[in-house]
């Protein structure tokens, strides 16, 4: 079936698939959107295999890419910090004041909030026999417990593109024979100047508040320091995310620009890791080590990468 629609709020659509259903969501020539789809992470060229977890173009592709809350107004509201690079005039004596510049802290308060996984649904391409382009999804068991995946990701379709076809069998006939990951962009081995790798952090957080890209970068920097045999940028769906790569003693450094008060570090492989989709990456009980944002943060990666 083809929904045809800027977005669905139900699956009111699909009452007549049986329960436990695979469904695949399909968009047939889709070469009519090569520039949504590039946008949306792929290559000029749509090479077959091409897979992508899509960039945050609107908010529904920002909740299959980050993880999202929900207020909870049922409990009392809590107590956060949160943290500013703020640049403020401070007394200097003699009726005069200088100007300064550094991280503050400041306590804050909230509705408590629910927090949710990414959906974390990858797009890949395919060409059918007649050479027309199809993007796709893998496919997605149709039961309850899927059924807000299932609505957000037949929305990525809907609202990119108005029109969303679903296979509910067949789907061995459609997938690609080979995968071509386009998530990270790693730089070649070797040396860089840190201003370049600066350069590239600016760029990584150009849409962020100054207090995350500050973060970001003074982080970076620190962790630069300790000479990774690479670094690697998220692109599409992972645009914001940095990864230092100790190859020789299989240590992986995950930075980001979303204030996730985190540092994530893993013990796998390059291989393995860049093939982890977004909510693995994010699952805490994937990560070798998290170490929080906080005092101890410089000595807990220190004591992490420096060599005796």
């Amino acid at each position: 079936m083809i929904i045809k629609k800027k977005r669905i709020n139900s699956l009111s659509c699909l009452n007549h698939v049986e329960e436990g259903k695979n469904l695949m969501m399909v968009l047939r020539d889709a070469a009519r959107f090569k520039g949504i789809l590039v946008k949306l992470g792929f290559s000029e060229d749509l090479i077959e295999g091409e897979r992508v977890l899509p960039s945050m173009l609107n908010p529904t592709l920002k909740r299959n890419a980050e993880p999202f809350y929900i207020k909870d107004k049922t409990k009392p509201k809590e107590q956060y910090t949160q943290t500013l690079w703020w640049t403020r005039h401070e007394w200097a004596g003699r009726g005069e004041t200088i100007e300064v510049t550094d991280f503050v802290t400041i306590p804050r308060e909230r509705y408590a909030r629910i927090k949710f996984e990414p959906y974390s649904v990858e797009l890949f391409l395919k060409y059918d026999e007649q050479g027309q382009l199809m993007v796709m999804t893998d496919f997605i068991s149709y039961c309850h417990d899927n059924e807000k995946l299932l609505i957000n990701t037949i929305n990525i379709f809907l609202t990119n593109f108005e029109e969303c076809e679903i296979l509910t069998e067949n789907f061995e006939n459609v997938m690609p024979t080979r995968t071509i990951k386009l998530n990270w962009e790693v730089l070649p081995s070797g040396d860089y100047p840190w201003k370049r790798i600066q350069d590239d952090l600016q760029k990584v957080s150009a849409k962020s508040s100054k207090t995350a890209k500050k973060l970001l970068i003074d982080k970076c920097e620190f962790i630069n320091s300790f000479q990774p045999d690479f670094r690697a940028y998220g692109k599409s769906g992972f645009h914001g995310y940095v990864i230092f790569g100790f190859m020789h003693r299989n240590i992986y450094v995950l930075e980001s620009v979303y204030p996730n008060n985190a540092t994530y570090v893993f013990g796998k492989n390059w291989e393995e890791l860049s093939k982890l989709t977004k909510a693995e990456i994010l699952k805490e009980n994937l990560q070798d080590v998290r170490i929080i944002h906080n005092n101890n943060w410089q000595q807990e990666i220190r004591d992490l990468l420096e060599v005796a």
